[in-house]
């Protein structure tokens, strides 16, 4: 099997379930825009909720505990990359945060269905509901995301005149488990800005794209 290929379970340093016919929320950042001991200390988080799991006999409660343990460990992934002093943040430049909406629109209507985004100084969320191929198999979100990340990267670092990797490798995924869920998480990715007290209201925030009218 192509390593690009769908699959509904794999795991990196993290797990990535792909249920046939879901929604996600994506998210991107770029290489090196966290300290190391920042992500050793979200990574043994991770781990540590990983064996809590495999003593949680019923798969409900399994499921309710990782999906808000899952829940805290994003938001201190993001809020630490709001906070962060350090590492690049190319995409506070308009040339290059356009490149990376060109390449997250591109096969928007093809591969899959694009809900919202919002691409932040030193990282991105996408909400997207991927699509069948022709011949009834799915697109899968390493494809996805290694098209987004692949060809934004070579053009972003032709501008920046610079060599090596822009994106960290592997990206954080959640499905929405049901509409309520969705909702609550389009409204995250347009509010980021203003979590992030770059702007006072959404709308404001030159990079931020919502499918539908709020």
């Amino acid at each position: 099997m192509n390593n690009l290929d769908y699959r509904e379970y794999y795991r990196r340093n993290l797990p990535h379930i792909q249920p046939r016919g879901a929604t996600f929320l994506v998210n991107y950042r770029l290489a090196g825009s966290l300290p190391q001991e920042v992500m050793d200390q979200l990574r043994e988080e991770a781990e540590q909720l990983e064996k809590r799991l495999l003593l949680i006999k019923d798969p409900d409660e399994r499921l309710t505990v990782r999906d808000m343990e899952q829940r805290r460990l994003f938001g201190k992934w993001d809020d630490a990359l709001h906070k962060t002093q350090t590492g690049p943040f190319w995409l506070k430049e308009d040339r290059i945060a356009e490149i990376v909406a060109a390449s997250i629109r591109y096969h928007d209507g093809d591969w899959f269905d694009l809900l919202a985004y919002c691409i932040m100084p030193n990282h991105g969320h996408v909400v997207l509901t991927p699509h069948k191929k022709s011949n009834d198999a799915d697109y899968g979100l390493n494809q996805i995301n290694h098209n987004i990340k692949r060809n934004s990267a070579k053009q972003a670092n032709d501008i920046l005149g610079r060599t090596g990797a822009f994106w960290q490798h592997e990206s954080w995924d959640h499905f929405a488990r049901d509409e309520s869920e969705l909702q609550r998480i389009i409204k995250y990715v347009l509010l980021n800005p203003v979590k992030a007290g770059l702007v006072e209201h959404w709308q404001d925030w030159k990079w931020t794209y919502c499918k539908f009218d709020l």
